[in-house]
């Protein structure tokens, strides 16, 4: 979930793709590639796709060049009827800037700012001066994730929007991370996994439909591994605790300071999946 700094974290963050943020001197097709995790990245870099999905990746381009530069994609878990599913339709006007996709979103209903689109990434990151401009800081009591970027392995701090809205789409609560290095900011998987998206690059604009397979950006897999890892950890802390002399007083209190800590993530994440209506199953 989302350790403090000072304690080593319980499950793994995918990196930001810091290499998004680099232009090259020719742009041409987005290009589709999929991580051994599953997830789906969009680059105009043919450079950034793993050698050995390269030539996939181009035969994928060369068709949408047959077919109007349609590129449709469905979020992972979204299941295959889901595309034709009867709903609204939403868009997201996007500029093309080098190799990437860079939207507006309105945040808490009070602030707009510059955003790039990577529905490979996890979840969602802002800048430092958005944050501060919407009066989010970070205390004694803010919770903190390690996750890796092309820099090494770095803690960020977590707030919660209340909500981000980007052209027609609307997603409210949603966790973001702060980045004090980014001029932009960065949003990924739990927004967009809320929907059946495509990118329509001659248009501009992704396309989505509200994707009923997620709840607050993520699947029932995904809400029931964060729940499991906070259960568990809890087993094992009870479970040691009891084998800790209470003579040992500094010890024992540390244990029962951590154990504190993790009934409170609990909690947190049992409110989180209330707003979202995650059914109890899920749990």
């Amino acid at each position: 979930m989302r350790p403090p700094v000072s304690r080593p974290p319980r499950r793994a963050a995918a990196a930001l793709l810091l290499g998004l943020l680099a232009t090259p001197a020719a742009a041409g097709e987005i290009y589709r590639w999929t991580d051994a995790q599953g997830r789906v990245h969009f680059t105009g870099d043919l450079s950034q796709v793993p050698r050995e999905q390269r030539a996939d990746a181009r035969r994928r381009a060369s068709e949408r060049e047959d077919t109007g530069r349609l590129q449709t994609f469905r979020s992972p878990d979204a299941p295959e009827a889901r595309s034709r599913a009867p709903g609204r339709t939403l868009q997201i006007p996007f500029d093309r800037q080098g190799t990437v996709m860079r939207i507006e979103a309105r945040l808490n209903d009070t602030l707009t700012a510059p955003f790039i689109v990577d529905t490979g990434a996890s979840g969602v990151a802002i800048p430092q001066w958005v944050a501060d401009r919407l009066g989010l800081r970070v205390g004694p009591d803010t919770e903190w994730i390690r996750m890796r970027t092309a820099n090494g392995v770095v803690a960020r701090p977590v707030v919660t929007l209340d909500s981000v809205e980007a052209g027609d789409a609307r997603v409210e609560h949603l966790p973001a991370t702060v980045n004090p290095t980014m001029e932009f900011g960065l949003l990924g998987g739990t927004f967009f996994n809320n929907f059946v998206y495509r990118v329509d690059v001659a248009a501009g604009a992704i396309t989505l439909v509200p994707n009923e397979a997620v709840r607050g950006g993520l699947t029932r897999v995904q809400w029931g591994q964060q729940f499991q890892q906070l259960r568990e950890a809890l087993e094992a802390l009870d479970a040691y605790t009891e084998r800790t002399p209470e003579t040992h007083s500094v010890r024992h209190t540390q244990l029962v300071e951590h154990r504190a800590l993790l009934t409170r993530q609990l909690q947190e994440l049992e409110d989180r999946a209330d707003r979202a209506g995650v059914p109890h199953a899920w749990r």
